[in-house]
Order: structure tokens, then C-alpha cells, then sequence
């Protein structure tokens, strides 16, 4: 995230550096002041119609990017979902069969017991 938040402050950067740019250079130049209004309104909308394209794209790229990281979250917790299953599932068999050890271990007290007569 620290890397899309560089990029993006650089983006900000560069269209506000661009922008203050050409101002400089069209309040610099040698112009009538309705030229001047001109060129500065000509410059305007371009910057304007640029930045609109590039939230466009950022917003697309950021829409992707979510629903990439939404479907990465699913497809884990499906994952930890199955692996916390099949975990369950290994616990019970362990538990029976640790139970049927100590049941057949009781009979073969219980068996030794009535065989020496106690």
C-alpha cells in the first residue's frame, strides 16, 4: 500500500508541479491580456480533462485491486475453512481411537482381574 501511496503522490505532484508550470510560463510570456486569459483557460481545461482521465484509471485500477484482494480473502478462508475440517475431523478419529484403546485396556483388566480370581 506504502507503494500505491507513493505513486499516487507523485501523480499529485507532477500535475500540480505541470500545472504551476505552464501558469509561470504563460504569466512570463509576453501576451495580451485576452490572449493571456486564453492560453490560460486552453491550459486549464486540458489539465482539467488529464486529471479526470487519471482518477478514472485510479479508480478502475483501484476497483481491480479490490476485488483481487477480495477474491484472495475468499479463496483463504475456504482454505483455513477445509484445513479446520479436516483437523476436526483427524481430532475425532484420534479421540475414538484413544477411546477404544482405554475400553479394550479396561477389559483386558477387567479380564486379568477375573482371571486371578479378584
Amino acid at each position: 500500500m506504502s507503494r500505491e501511496n507513493s505513486s499516487n503522490g507523485v501523480l499529485i505532484g507532477a500535475i500540480v508541479g505541470g500545472a504551476i508550470g505552464a501558469i509561470s510560463a504563460l504569466l512570463f510570456a509576453p501576451k495580451t491580456g485576452a490572449n493571456l486569459r486564453e492560453d490560460l483557460s486552453n491550459k486549464f481545461k486540458t489539465i482539467s480533462e488529464k486529471t479526470k482521465e487519471i482518477a478514472t484509471t485510479v479508480g478502475n485500477n483501484t476497483k481491480d485491486l479490490a476485488a483481487a484482494v477480495g477474491q484472495n480473502t475468499k479463496d483463504i478462508a475456504t482454505n483455513i475453512k477445509e484445513e479446520a475440517c479436516d483437523l476436526v475431523d483427524h481430532a475425532k478419529k484420534s479421540n475414538q481411537h484413544i477411546m477404544d484403546s482405554i475400553s479394550s485396556a479396561k477389559d483386558d483388566v477387567k479380564d486379568g482381574l477375573a482371571t486371578t480370581g479378584r
